[in-house]
């Protein structure tokens, strides 16, 4: 046809594209409103669990302030009256029963919030409570859970605890792998410095020597630094 240029060409395809595409909706109408109809409950769903996951971390936060005060609640000395039970500042008599109080608390945080960072967090101070407390497996227990959290920050913190719970039980193996897999992996909370800190003072009664060695080469690679400082006061030390 003279003068029918290729531009009219796609422009006539287009329009047959466009024709064909509102045929097929006007002949599967009720699958296009069921696919609208998906999409907007899928929009609505997503809207609404971030509304929930805000009010749910909102509530964990507050509950949270509430088991850090236990958590950190003083010792009284020894004779002392106990805190009256309306006393917001609750006190203790030993670190265990401040610790089986905190667990408590923080396990109920845990438990009812496991998606918030709040709830996360309680998890893995639920561990130090344990600890406190004297309850190794359990401690055992919940430190691992937050290690295996894809929260890095979190679970760097999880292992170390969990490297200083190995180290108290005389789980010195199981201490150096942690360890080892912190100075490989190090986060903004565990430093590969400090986890190298923690497996040489660890090593200064089972392995003097390997201990030497790892403050010899932190004092090189940091010699005017607080982790050089630490190295080379430790290097200084009467064997």
């Amino acid at each position: 046809m003279p003068g029918y240029t290729r531009r009219q060409l796609k422009e006539d395809k287009l329009a047959e594209t466009a024709k064909g595409a509102a045929h097929w909706a006007g002949d599967h109408r009720q699958t296009v409103i069921w696919a609208g109809g998906i999409v907007l409950v899928l929009a609505l769903a997503l809207g609404g669990l971030w509304i929930w996951h805000g009010r749910q971390t909102e509530q964990a936060n507050m509950e949270m302030g509430t088991a850090l005060r236990t958590f950190r609640a003083h010792l009284r000395p020894p004779g002392a009256p106990a805190t009256p039970a309306d006393d917001t500042a609750p006190s203790f008599a030993t670190i265990a029963e401040r610790g089986k109080a905190a667990e408590k608390q923080l396990k109920s945080i845990a438990d009812k919030f496991p998606y918030t960072g709040p709830g996360k967090i309680a998890r893995y101070l639920e561990g130090i409570a344990s600890m406190q407390a004297g309850d190794n497996a359990a401690a055992e227990q919940q430190l691992k859970t937050a290690a295996d959290f894809r929260d890095k920050d979190i679970a760097a913190l999880a292992k170390i605890s969990l490297a200083t719970l190995y180290r108290s039980t005389n789980r010195a193996r199981d201490a150096v792998k942690v360890y080892k897999d912190l100075a490989d992996h190090p986060t903004a909370t565990v430093s590969k410095a400090q986890a190298q800190l923690e497996l040489a003072e660890m090593y200064e009664t089972t392995d003097p020597s390997q201990a030497a060695s790892i403050y010899e080469q932190l004092k090189k690679d940091d010699p005017a630094g607080p982790v050089g400082q630490i190295a080379t006061a430790k290097l200084a030390k009467p064997k």
